[in-house]
């Protein structure tokens, strides 16, 4: 009798539209489709005492950093066919992946969610040692959840920009809000949870980006920006373009201007100022040939 070999999946995996939750349930979906048995785990669920791995089973998901995470748990014990992690990378953000360094020791592969421009410079960075186990997926999503909404630019001079997320340190929205306190004829909004420390920003509050309340917002907008240069692939930048949206984003995002995204810096002010001026006045046939060229 053919063994079947079962993948032991750890990813938050309800059927939801947004990351994490939408990686691990269509994960696992198409896994069963190409005829692997696969148990899911949620992260922190812990393993029965007397379970044991079967020949050849596969542990397979994301590690976090308290040691009763299911990964670590299952990760003790013995018999596993092969150990493979899968998880949002960016090698130079040390506080938020330096832990995933002890399981990629043992681990025989590293499936790391980012973008190719960490995959090309991971050797620059103290992640170097483990690069041989390294292979860089891009984070995807279903179009179905995300349909285009925004029809037509802003005319050139009054383009309107949004920043879509929370305001983690990897997220660098306190330098979003200085750029947009030195450039007060724009518009800058957020959709987020709200804070008073981003006072530059016309903030929304937090909505699902998909909500009636997002989509009428984005009607009015051209760009969604993101400045954050620690940041492993940030779903936005997908979800925004689906709906028509340009990308605007550093290269420490994971993503570069060959993927259909516009660069800009999120360390030098000034810089930046001038890139967002050029986006501002840009011609609408030039914003047309770019969103074709979009990453979706």
């Amino acid at each position: 009798m053919k063994y079947i070999t079962t993948i032991h999946l750890v990813y938050p995996h309800d059927q939801k539209a947004r990351t994490p939750d939408a990686i691990g349930f269509n994960f696992a979906k198409q896994l069963r489709a190409h005829g692997y048995k696969v148990h899911s785990y949620d992260l922190y669920e812990r393993p029965k005492d007397d379970f044991a791995p079967k020949k050849n089973d596969l542990l397979l998901g994301h590690p976090r950093w308290e040691r009763n995470n299911t990964f670590n748990l299952l990760s003790k014990k013995k018999g596993w066919g092969r150990v493979i992690v899968l998880h949002p990378f960016c090698p130079l953000d040390l506080w938020t992946y330096a832990h995933l360094y002890f399981y990629c020791i043992f681990a025989d592969r590293f499936i790391a969610i980012t973008g190719k421009y960490w995959e090309k410079n991971v050797r620059y960075t103290p992640f170097a040692e483990w690069t041989g186990k390294f292979r860089q997926i891009d984070l995807a999503i279903d179009q179905n959840f995300f349909p285009t909404v925004k029809k037509r630019f802003n005319p050139p001079g009054k383009r309107k920009f949004i920043f879509i997320g929370n305001h983690t340190h990897y997220k660098n929205v306190s330098f979003l809000d200085k750029l947009a306190g030195r450039l007060k004829h724009i518009e800058f909004h957020r959709i987020g949870p709200k804070s008073k420390k981003f006072k530059n920003l016309i903030q929304h509050g937090a909505h699902e980006l998909s909500s009636l309340e997002s989509v009428n917002i984005i009607k009015g907008i051209d760009f969604m920006i993101t400045v954050g240069n620690l940041d492993a692939n940030p779903t936005t930048v997908i979800e925004s373009s689906s709906m028509g949206l340009i990308a605007i984003c550093p290269v420490g995002s994971g993503y570069e201007e060959n993927d259909g995204v516009f660069n800009i810096s999120g360390t030098n002010i000034d810089l930046a100022i001038n890139q967002i001026n050029k986006l501002n006045l840009m011609s609408e046939a030039e914003l047309i040939k770019r969103e074709k060229r979009c990453i979706y």
